[in-house]
């Protein structure tokens, strides 16, 4: 966790914080009223677990694009300078 940076730590501890409180919310109500969750309590959850999705979904989205992008620059920077190495070879 030493390479996230500070949003992305508030970020991914919301999103596990609220997940955990979610379920404990789930929990409470199934055994405190009679094995029955009220409708609120599951509009909650499942709002817990969109905010969660999101949160993990588009950091990974982005962080794979960057990835995707620097693997190509990287391929072009390469076959660049082998045309180069080729050409200062040729010269010599």
């Amino acid at each position: 966790m030493d390479n996230f940076s500070a949003k992305e730590k508030t970020q991914y501890g919301t999103a596990i914080f609220t997940l955990f409180s979610g379920i404990v919310l789930c929990f409470l109500s199934f055994f405190l009223h009679q094995h029955t969750i009220h409708d609120s309590v599951l509009m909650y959850f499942g709002q817990t677990l969109i905010f969660c999705a999101s949160v993990f979904g588009i950091n990974l989205f982005i962080r794979n694009k960057v990835l995707e992008a620097e693997s190509r620059i990287n391929d072009k920077i390469d076959k660049k300078m082998r045309k180069v190495d080729n050409i200062i070879k040729d010269e010599e």
